[in-house]
């Protein structure tokens, strides 16, 4: 089994590195595809690549942002996986909790999709002290040590698609006919608000990609970083036992109602869809 990554980005040469070598720990090959960015993300990214051979550089592609760009990685790639493997929508600021492959193996032979929870990081005003002296500054690197500490996981949708020859990815944020999802989650980090001047670059970033047409980015109005510090009473704060905790009343339902979960098992165990 091998684990294909399609890391779609813009403006994340900050962590970019850091989340290379942590996802590189499960992922065979991460695919890295740049959205135009203004930073130096795919100098990085080729540096990086020279040393491990798991990342590969796609290219820069400067067409407005939209979920469907993967698919051009995707039908690029495609040929090198063969039944078993997996796809991932890996995104730059996310760092994944446990073993995903144990995850992946585990996944019952009539389910192709997994999906992921989110643990959604943010600076609070514990962080203040380490952020307020940055504020104008660079953005400075993610490590271990700075990364932010408190989150909270309510959120989750599809990540990870069983690979199958015959299917078809053209428009849209998936390949038709995807699948059954399985019922087993894994669980990542989401670390979308790092360093002050990171914070305004990312949502300005998001605002463009919304000024041309796309939708998804719907967090995205703030103009100062200091709009998006929470209050760390409502949220989680991350321990060195490596538990974490999940709001698992406010996730979606990710599984299928029953009709719908019977007619996809019907049309992929007929080969009637992939």
């Amino acid at each position: 089994m091998k684990i294909h990554g399609i890391c779609l980005l813009k403006n994340e040469a900050d962590i970019i590195e850091y989340s290379l070598r942590e996802n590189a720990r499960w992922c065979d090959f991460i695919y890295v595809y740049d959205n135009a960015s203004t930073d130096d993300t795919m100098e990085r990214v080729k540096a990086l690549a020279q040393r491990d051979p798991r990342i590969i550089p796609f290219g820069t592609c400067t067409k407005p942002f939209a979920d469907s760009l993967r698919a051009d990685v995707y039908n690029h790639f495609k040929a090198q996986a063969a039944p078993g493997d997996w796809w991932c929508r890996l995104d730059a600021d996310e760092i994944y909790v446990g073993d995903v492959r144990e995850v992946l193996l585990r996944v019952p032979r009539a389910c192709h999709v997994v999906w992921s929870i989110y643990m959604q990081y943010y600076p609070t005003e514990k962080d203040l002290a380490r952020m307020e002296p940055f504020e104008g500054q660079p953005a400075y690197d993610v490590t271990e040590e700075n990364l932010p500490r408190h989150y909270l996981a309510d959120y989750a949708e599809p990540k990870f698609f069983r690979h199958r020859p015959g299917l078809q990815w053209d428009t849209g944020s998936w390949p038709h006919h995807l699948g059954l999802n399985a019922p087993e989650m894994l669980l990542h980090k989401h670390i979308q608000y790092r360093s002050p001047t990171q914070i305004e670059l990312r949502l300005k970033t998001r605002r463009e990609a919304a000024a041309h047409g796309w939708s998804g980015f719907p967090n995205s109005a703030e103009l100062s970083w200091r709009e998006k510090v929470q209050s760390s009473a409502g949220l989680h704060t991350e321990d060195s036992d490596g538990r974490f905790y999940v709001e698992k009343t406010r996730l979606p339902n990710h599984l299928e109602p029953g009709w719908q979960r019977l007619v996809k098992r019907f049309m992929h165990g007929t080969g009637i869809w992939p």
